[in-house]
């Protein structure tokens, strides 16, 4: 795992391309990714040649295209449940198609966890395209300010992008890896309390 989050830190810096990779991968995580809003800021303060409106919109568009394939993927597995359970979320329709947009803006423009709303508006059968532009809107609103920041921040400390930027991934990371840690460990301290 730990080698994984050494490839996704150095795709970081690798330009747009790797800009984009890295934050696909880190997206395609789910309930577990960083906030893209960090994450454009780091990189916007640290590599000086690369355009911060560009930087919001490359991460916003990796997040977009992550979290539709997690979206495909859920409404796909639609055909796995029961219909009784397929009539009740199908009873949700209503509800989701006046409040998805708002709520998938909000989602994705805020720290509150996004996947439950993906996962939620997914099984409902919400449009694809509706979802699409209501996670990508939100999105880039909050990766194009994370940006901006951290073009402003870089400017500031021109001699610390770098170290700052550092301090800044290897919190992240480390947060990641202890949450994941944390998450992994929890069935078998259940398992020694019922023993």
């Amino acid at each position: 795992m730990q080698d994984l989050f050494q490839i996704v830190t150095q795709l970081l810096f690798q330009g747009y391309l790797g800009l984009f990779v890295a934050c696909f991968i880190i997206n395609m995580i789910p309930f577990l990714s960083p906030s893209n809003m960090v994450l454009a800021g780091v990189v916007a303060i640290s590599v000086s040649w690369m355009d911060w409106r560009i930087i919001g919109l490359t991460v916003a568009v990796a997040a977009v295209t992550a979290k539709t394939i997690h979206y495909a993927v859920i409404r796909f597995s639609r055909k796995v449940l029961s219909e009784q359970r397929l009539k009740s979320l199908d009873m949700e329709k209503a509800r989701v198609e006046k409040w998805g947009a708002l709520a998938l803006f909000i989602a994705a423009a805020s720290p509150i966890p996004d996947d439950p709303l993906v996962v939620y508006t997914a099984l409902t059968k919400y449009s694809p395209t509706k979802f699409i532009v209501s996670y990508f809107t939100g999105k880039v609103a909050v990766t194009l300010a994370g940006a901006f920041i951290g073009y402003v921040a870089g400017g500031f400390l021109e001699g610390a992008p770098i170290i700052v930027a550092s301090v800044v991934l290897t919190a992240l990371i480390t947060g990641f890896l202890l949450k994941r840690k944390t998450e992994g460990s929890t069935p078998s301290t259940q398992e020694s309390h019922n023993s």
